[in-house]
């Protein structure tokens, strides 16, 4: 018997939690917990994408969810494509993760896509046809996104594109990919723009593998993308005011949302463990039920921080888009939220592997969380912490208040 075959006869690992409240959120949980969790520990150990659950999104509609309901989507909220990525990531992070990056790709689509060709592709998203990947990072540049060495190329009424990705997850798998560049051969290289590479328009060739420590289901391996696309694929606005409208705000709620839903996966197994010792030991406070305590403390504060940034960035997008590019404090605000569910969320699974004690540390064991250490250690370098903190650090000495 599987560590999987034993979790799914354990009632707290399997029914949906008290967060999960939405009718987005049960159906992600009805996903993770029916197709994502019993190919987690497979997805994990070859380092394959998970197929099955990948299946399941498409089926379920959860792809087309952020997708407007005037093109057949959900038209869900950032709030609730957030609870939908913590409950596959309570089961699979890697499925998770592709969830959440794919609903980045059609945020910029839904804000920044207005063209005939961009909001067609939209409505194939909306229809559970098409998964959306990132390949903005670039070999050479460290990670830093906001410049490109590649350049669009404007042939015979084409766009084409040639451009060395550093990390492109599930490329592979994916039906459209979206990559920065140059403006054209003779831009600056922070005069970016964002084109949409679409179904059938580009072509991958390894160029590195991904054998990690975690997270390996992502299949973030580097490739050689060649593209030859219309030109209405392009966003018209800047890549710039995409990040600064969009990029940050999505990318921040949704990342940070996997990696709480981690943390909270390795809680309930750790409550599972405590309680279990508790019945053994009735009338006392048993050392694992008070670490338990502890640990709960740190979760909820994890929970609190993303409820109020994604409130707050909810509430600035109802002002329009130049409300949250222009809100500096609420800038900050976004950083810190990944700095705060990247290390909180480390907190919780690290204080649960000690609560579960051997059993936790175990790979067999109902109550492991050896996936759950490896994964969450990876949010701290998705991006660097320490560029957040410089980001943020030259912001704070020019706001007025804190």
């Amino acid at each position: 018997m599987t560590r999987s075959d034993v979790a799914e006869r354990t009632p707290e690992l399997t029914q949906p939690p008290r967060w999960c409240e939405t009718d987005l959120g049960r159906a992600a949980w009805e996903v993770g917990a029916a197709t994502a969790a019993p190919y987690a520990d497979e997805v994990d150990r070859e380092a394959r994408f998970p197929a099955e659950a990948a299946a399941a999104m498409r089926s379920s509609g959860l792809l087309g969810a952020l997708a407007p309901r005037r093109l057949g989507g959900g038209g869900a909220s950032l709030a609730e494509v957030s609870e939908a990525i913590r409950a596959l990531a309570s089961h699979c992070a890697s499925s998770a993760l592709v969830y959440a990056m794919h609903q980045i790709e059609v945020a910029y689509l839904l804000r920044h896509g207005d063209t005939p060709e961009l909001q067609d592709l939209l409505a194939r998203v909306a229809a559970g046809e098409v998964l959306m990947a990132n390949g903005n990072s670039e070999v050479g540049l460290g990670g830093d996104v906001s410049r490109s060495f590649c350049a669009l190329e404007h042939r015979d009424g084409r766009v084409h594109l040639e451009k060395d990705v550093l990390a492109l997850s599930y490329g592979e798998y994916a039906d459209a990919i979206t990559v920065t560049a140059r403006r054209d051969l003779d831009a600056a290289d922070g005069d970016q723009i964002m084109l949409v590479c679409g179904p059938d328009s580009f072509s991958l060739t390894p160029t590195s593998t991904w054998d990690t420590m975690g997270l390996r289901g992502t299949c973030s391996s580097g490739f050689r993308l060649v593209a030859d696309e219309s030109p209405g694929m392009v966003l018209t606005d800047p890549w710039a005011t995409v990040v600064n409208q969009t990029g940050l705000a999505a990318t921040t709620v949704f990342l940070n949302s996997v990696w709480l839903g981690i943390a909270e996966a390795a809680a309930a197994r750790a409550h599972i463990s405590a309680r279990t010792e508790a019945r053994r030991k009735v009338g006392t406070a048993t050392p694992s039920a008070l670490r338990l305590a502890e640990m709960v403390v740190v979760l909820r504060q994890a929970r609190a921080v993303l409820a109020f940034t994604t409130g707050r960035i909810m509430a600035a997008a109802d002002r329009g888009p130049e409300a949250v590019a222009d809100d500096l404090a609420l800038t900050v605000e976004m950083r810190d939220l990944k700095l705060s569910l990247t290390t909180l969320s480390a907190d919780v699974v690290l204080k649960a592997l000690a609560i579960c004690g051997l059993g936790g540390y175990r790979r067999d064991s109902p109550t492991s969380v050896d996936r759950h250490v490896r994964d969450v250690l990876g949010g701290q370098l998705m991006a660097n912490n320490n560029r957040f903190y410089a980001d943020n650090a030259q912001l704070l000495t020019v706001l007025k208040h804190i």
